[in-house]
């Protein structure tokens, strides 16, 4: 019984240390590794892709994302500061409503089922994936006045 309570906090800090979606991150491309390799060859291979939202969408079982890529941290947490021409495209099977999509970050990793050249925010590549799993970063400080809780348990200090 010794022996559980002395690796128990070991386990609780190796956890901590690693990535928000666990091993399925180590393999995954980030949004700089898929750009720089044609469009045909990372069809169908997992991205992972994170960044403050810029808008979304619904359709009638999906939410569409559409975030400016940021670096991400260990923790598969986006960066404060996004490159605004780098832009991924999440597709969310299911609603997230539009409250929990206001001024956050996001993360998420899945398939990469599009990629598109545009020339709307200046010549640029833009990643669509359709997610397996995705993160809701919110700031540390109240967003909606002094009751408001992080939703999900995480902060993201601002």
């Amino acid at each position: 019984m010794k022996k559980i309570f002395q690796i128990l906090p070991l386990t609780f800090v190796l956890a901590a240390c690693s990535s928000t979606f666990g091993s399925a991150a180590k393999d995954a491309l980030t949004y700089e590794a898929a750009v720089s390799q044609p469009a045909k060859a990372i069809l169908g291979k997992k991205m992972i892709v994170g960044g403050p939202v810029i808008a979304y969408q619904y359709s009638p079982s999906q939410t569409q994302i559409e975030i400016a890529s940021a670096p991400l941290n260990e923790e598969s947490a986006p960066a404060k500061i996004a490159n605004n021409k780098d832009r991924a495209i999440v597709i969310v099977n299911g609603y997230i409503p539009p409250e929990e999509l206001d001024n956050v970050r996001f993360s998420a990793i899945g398939r990469i089922t599009d990629v598109a050249q545009i020339e709307r925010y200046g010549k640029s590549t833009v990643i669509m994936i359709t997610a397996d799993d995705y993160r809701i970063w919110r700031a540390s400080k109240p967003m909606f006045g002094p009751s408001s809780k992080p939703r999900y348990g995480y902060k993201y200090d601002l």
